[in-house]
């Protein structure tokens, strides 16, 4: 139902966006992701296995013939399966940030490019005795490579770096507030696109390091 939704909402903002708009004279790139992230989080004690969710939009505007500038977000939905006080429960928010892409290398087929991103999240629950609030700063970069393979398929790999730095905040039956950290900070990822007719495109990618994340997009350039 989450995913029905967003899909409705993403194509009733690109044709939006197809009909013109107040940024016609850069190029757009309109996309919607859905993800998965595993990761294990350091409460200063033993690691808490974390599940999150995502459903984002990214939007993103070219201003020079490397760089684009872009803002993302969506919904999140947290799981932990052992924090004895959030074990069980699903904690649902936000997710919203600012991103930067910069083309360090371009050719006709290939290129290198480095990707920056500044993310909040805060996700929480609250069933009438004990409320929680987990928030979070998520900073990442990675240097990626890519080539276009034959006329349509594009496929990408490099190196990512990501921090998390936040807080859990318990108030009801239970009252504390943790900081929230993680160890793993380095990692890789591989992917691959579709280019579609119309500058669309379709793509899935794997990562590890920070979180070990899978999603899918597709979006458009126009």
């Amino acid at each position: 139902m989450r995913w029905i939704f967003a899909l409705c909402s993403f194509l009733s903002v690109a044709t939006a966006v197809a009909d013109g708009g107040p940024f016609t004279d850069r190029p757009l790139d309109f996309s919607l992701s859905l993800s998965q992230h595993k990761l294990s989080l350091d409460y200063g004690s033993n690691p808490i296995d974390t599940s999150v969710d995502r459903i984002g939009v990214a939007w993103r505007e070219r201003f020079g013939e490397r760089l684009q500038l872009g803002l993302a977000g969506g919904y999140s939905y947290l799981t932990q399966s052992n924090n004895p006080p959030l074990a069980g429960k699903e904690l649902n928010g936000y997710h919203a940030g600012f991103l930067l892409d910069l083309e360090l290398l371009a050719y006709a087929r290939a290129g290198v490019s480095l990707h920056g991103s500044w993310l909040y999240q805060k996700v929480d629950h609250d069933d009438g005795m004990q409320q929680a609030v987990i928030s979070w700063r998520e900073p990442s970069a990675r240097l990626q490579a890519h080539a276009t393979l034959g006329g349509n398929v594009r496929v990408y790999g490099g190196a990512r770096y990501g921090i998390i730095d936040g807080t859990q905040r318990l108030s009801g039956t239970l009252n504390e507030t943790r900081a929230i950290t993680q160890t793993e900070r380095f990692g890789g990822f591989v992917g691959v696109e579709l280019l579609l007719e119309g500058n669309g495109y379709l793509g899935a990618a794997t990562a590890g390091g920070p979180d070990r994340r899978t999603s899918i997009y597709f979006g458009r350039r126009f």
